[in-house]
């Protein structure tokens, strides 16, 4: 089937690349791949081999340098969703330990938007402390599957539930696919995992013991062991990591031959991102949230569909908390949130002046607070009042500080990043006197909750 698709879908792809569709309403299909960075993937260099990402992008528009606002999911995911820093819906200031995320059911989120103009929302979450922060306003479930009986049934049953609304979606759709590889444990399918097996001669574990290499408790510790690992050790860790990344290739693959058989990819918006990237040790990291380092939080952004420019290539930096923005526009929803729409990009303008990119909610505040990207410079406000100011054109590795050296520069991206740590406060502070201490404390503790279950917290 898939074999028989193949050329289908480069015409369909084709087609919809130039616009077509007309006055139809598009349907917008949006996957997140947990935990992916944006280097890992072929059309950025990467090793992972990923032919159905970059056959998207050569005919949509790829964003060199798309960001994240969070280094790890929960505030990644509000801001994803509301167009506004996470800040802004979290219990405790800017620089605390990370706390409970809640959208007041009050907030105008694109969805519920769409849902009262006849769209059909759904989605199909892997990430389930996504649905905490009440972020899928306006969506439903998708139906639940067959019960799986082993961690491999458990990724065909996930697919199975995608595909299936696909074959037959009612028009205009929006579905959201949040996957959760290449979350660690970094262990791909059977048959890629065998393929790997050869990386793990010699070294001083079995291939399974690396491949169950996480965060939870229940798990080997990933943190506890890699500091220590040798470089075949790591390179195998890499392997792994980027198996987990051709599956998700895979599943965008069969979910674009989904929409060419049904005859709708040309009417579709088709956004591919992640909600933060993966250290390999860079700055002696493993993993993620501990700091707004540019493998936590430089991800892929691949957007395609009908009058978005093909072929299309953007370096100038952008952020996710900008994407809501954008799609309101594409699909002729008012303006609702604080960010700033990139449509003109994806129409094929080559840059937008007096952009900027704005990270927060670093989990270990003497890494990072907060940054602001402007162009290819980046301020890092680090806790104690200290700032950090690097060149990430000439030092991508963020290995040198220029702040002592340009005090002006650092002075002019500390007042934009300023005003929008107050903008975000005072909306913390509006949102927090509406709810009741009950009801927060309850927030926080169905919130860690999940969190120790996902093994971000002790």
């Amino acid at each position: 089937m898939r074999a028989a698709l193949a050329p289908l879908r480069l015409l369909a792809i084709a087609a919809f690349a130039l616009g077509c569709g007309g006055a139809e309403r598009p349907n917008v299909v949006l996957v997140v791949s947990d935990t992916l960075r944006a280097d890992a993937l072929s059309c950025y260099g990467g090793r992972a081999r990923t032919p159905n990402l970059c056959g998207l992008a050569e005919r949509g528009t790829l964003f060199e340098h798309a960001y994240s606002p969070a280094p790890w999911t929960l505030p990644s995911a509000v801001s994803l969703f509301t167009g506004s820093p996470a800040s802004a819906f979290s219990d405790r200031p800017l620089g605390e330990e990370a706390g409970a995320y809640h959208v007041p059911d009050a907030e105008p989120l694109l969805g519920e938007a769409l849902a009262a103009r006849g769209w059909t929302l759904r989605f199909d979450i892997e990430n389930r402390v996504t649905l905490r922060p009440n972020v899928f306003q306006g969506f439903e479930a998708l139906p639940e599957p067959r019960r799986a009986d082993d961690v491999e049934d458990v990724r065909a049953v996930r697919m199975e539930r995608t595909l299936e609304f696909l074959n037959a979606p009612p028009q205009p759709f929006f579905l959201v696919r949040w996957g959760l590889d290449p979350h660690a444990p970094y262990a791909p399918p059977r048959e890629r995992l065998a393929s790997l097996a050869w990386l793990a001669e010699g070294l001083p574990h079995p291939l399974a013991f690396y491949a169950s290499l996480g965060q939870r408790r229940a798990e080997h510790r990933l943190a506890e062991h890699a500091p220590s690992f040798s470089e075949a050790e790591l390179r195998l860790l890499r392997a792994l990591y980027h198996a987990e990344v051709e599956w998700m290739d895979e599943l965008v693959g069969r979910m674009i031959d989904a929409l060419v058989y049904r005859g709708l990819l040309r009417r579709t918006i088709f956004v591919f991102t992640a909600d933060h990237g993966e250290a390999f040790g860079e700055h002696g990291l493993f993993l993620h949230g501990h700091a707004l380092i540019e493998p936590l939080l430089r991800v892929p952004l691949i957007v395609a569909g009908p009058g978005i420019a093909a072929g299309h290539r953007v370096a100038q930096p952008v952020s996710l908390t900008d994407l809501t923005p954008t799609l309101r526009e594409l699909l002729g929803e008012p303006a609702a949130e604080p960010g700033a729409s990139f449509a003109e990009l994806l129409r094929g303008a080559a840059t937008e002046e007096g952009r900027a990119v704005y990270a927060g909610s670093s989990k270990e505040p003497e890494r990072g607070i907060d940054a602001l990207i402007v162009g290819t410079s980046k301020l890092v406000a680090h806790a104690g009042g200290r700032f950090a100011l690097y060149d990430l054109a000439a030092d991508p590795g963020e290995t040198r500080d220029h702040s002592a050296a340009m005090p002006a520069e650092v002075a002019a991206l500390r007042e934009r990043l300023e005003a929008i740590r107050a903008a975000s406060e005072a909306q913390r502070t509006r949102r927090l006197a509406e709810r009741s201490p009950a009801e927060l404390e309850a927030d926080r503790r169905e919130t860690e909750r999940e969190l120790r279950a996902l093994g971000y917290v002790e």
